[in-house]
């Protein structure tokens, strides 16, 4: 098979498998897509060899490794996705859409290096209307992606209106850094696991970007992003109306 270096050519695969899941105990609904895209080795090659890794932190967020936006393809073909989703009966919030970034990320930051912010499960956004996309690159073994409930507030997804409660758990996550021993995997004293969605090559998983959620973080991960074994995903960002 011919490599294809700008991946132009990416599109949907037809046998693309859909789930539409609950979240427990909320009404919320995670969507998970399989085998997205037809030409998965050439994406898989183009991480590998071609994309360019700006620094940790450049952009913007507190990701925990390097990035590299995506070319137009990409977004040409999420986007087809998300309007195959606007078709189905639980997907009509996303019949208009915009998408924001798409990133391809690879882990790089060892558990010792980590902010206590890095520690703790995050919120991509406040607006109902934000929503996440993460596309596994790696398999089961390198890690999914959780979601969590602040245990102090019973709070799964948050508003504007939380603000105050956000600076609370900022605050007591900082407080409790040194009993943190690296990525957050688990339930502990402040977060609640509630739910979990393994990673697979190809898959796609999609939520409300202001649920709590994190990373599972696994010990065969190398924090090097030459290596096999580093933790590489596409994320990305969009608003639904």
């Amino acid at each position: 098979m011919a490599v294809i270096s700008n991946i132009k050519s990416m599109v949907i695969n037809p046998d693309a498998h859909i789930q539409v899941l609950h979240l427990p105990d909320s009404e919320h609904l995670i969507w998970v897509i399989d085998d997205f895209i037809a030409d998965f080795e050439s994406l898989v090659d183009y991480s590998n060899t071609k994309a360019y890794f700006n620094p940790q932190g450049s952009d913007g967020t507190l990701f925990p490794g390097v990035r590299d936006e995506m070319p137009d393809s990409y977004y040409q073909t999420l986007s087809a996705l998300i309007e195959l989703l606007g078709l189905l009966p639980q997907g009509k919030c996303f019949k208009h859409h915009r998408i924001a970034k798409c990133w391809l990320s690879k882990v790089t930051l060892a558990p010792e290096d980590l902010s206590p912010k890095q520690k703790m499960p995050h919120f991509d956004s406040l607006a109902d209307h934000s929503m996440a996309a993460v596309h596994y690159l790696n398999g089961e073994r390198l890690g999914g992606t959780s979601f969590y409930r602040y245990k102090h507030a019973e709070k799964l997804a948050l508003s504007f209106d939380d603000k105050e409660m956000i600076l609370d758990m900022v605050d007591k996550v900082e407080q409790s850094a040194t009993s943190r021993s690296g990525y957050i995997n688990d339930s502990d004293e402040l977060f609640e696991k509630v739910f979990s969605v393994e990673a697979k090559p190809n898959r796609v998983v999609i939520y409300s970007g202001n649920i709590l959620h994190s990373a599972n973080i696994t010990s065969q991960v190398d924090f090097d992003k030459n290596s096999c074994n580093s933790r590489t995903s596409v994320n990305s960002f969009f608003s639904v109306q």
